[in-house]
């Protein structure tokens, strides 16, 4: 399950450890496309299932996926923040009454303008020229193509 909304968190840390694994929070400002997100999270989940993981935590493969690399440090940019986020919710074991309770309130927050599109496309190392060669609106295949190379080459 997939919901949108916002949160507010004063310690990351803590945070996480009250939400179980399977529940994973992205930053709304680096996803373009809710199926280039269900995208990921398949091909996490298949990667787990086979054992083919390389992070230790559910949640933690499913960031790595999701930010196309093998960098924690940089998986980890689109994950959660202090402060105010405007986040995307992979549920994947009933945790959304749980982030209810923590604080979260279901919100329509994905929206697509040309700075999003700019930060986006720097973070999956689609230079411009790239983007303008096939257009921006094939922005979340580009994203699609840097998932695959990263389960192919990881």
């Amino acid at each position: 399950m997939i919901a949108q909304g916002i949160i507010e968190i004063k310690n990351v840390r803590e945070f996480l450890s009250k939400i179980p694994d399977g529940c994973v929070l992205i930053d709304s400002d680096y996803v373009i496309s809710l199926n280039v997100l269900k995208f990921a999270v398949q091909k996490a989940l298949k990667s787990w299932k086979e054992k083919r993981n390389i992070a230790k935590t559910l949640s933690m493969e499913i960031l790595l996926y999701v930010s196309a690399t093998r960098q924690i440090s940089k998986a980890l940019k689109i994950g959660l923040k202090e402060g105010i986020n405007r986040v995307i919710v992979i549920d994947l074991n009933g945790c959304l009454e749980r982030l209810k309770e923590l604080g979260f309130k279901e919100e329509e927050v994905l929206q697509t303008d040309d700075e999003k599109i700019k930060r986006v496309a720097e973070f999956y190392d689609i230079c411009e020229e790239e983007l303008n060669l096939v257009g921006k609106e094939k922005l979340p295949l580009l994203i699609r193509e840097r998932i695959v190379l990263f389960d192919i080459t990881k």
